[in-house]
């Protein structure tokens, strides 16, 4: 494959990539929370552009997910029309001014 390209089954994001190499990574734990630390090597700069941009919809659905959805108001159920406002309506009773 020469492009990298993000596949989702059953909930976990997998990472692809090509012409890129493991270089190191490491993993600790703290307060019942595990981070995992990946490190990647590329020479490719398209590559490079491709990983980064996979990592971007990552970061992007998850923050998606924890965004509270909001329940849609019962007041507004019907759209609201942008109308102009009526016209004043001024009597005209015609040139006698008693």
């Amino acid at each position: 494959m020469a492009f990298g390209g993000v596949e989702r089954r059953y909930g976990v994001t997998s990472i692809y990539f090509s012409d890129a190499t493991l270089k190191s990574f490491s993993a600790a734990t703290k307060g019942g929370k595990s981070t995992i630390k990946i490190e990647i090597e590329t020479a490719d700069r398209y590559q490079m552009a491709s990983i980064l941009n996979q990592l971007d919809e990552i970061e992007a659905e998850q923050k998606a997910a924890k965004s509270p959805r909001k329940a849609p108001s019962k007041k507004s159920e019907a759209p609201l029309l942008a109308l102009p406002a009526p016209p004043k309506q001024i009597s005209f009773h015609g040139d006698d001014h008693e």
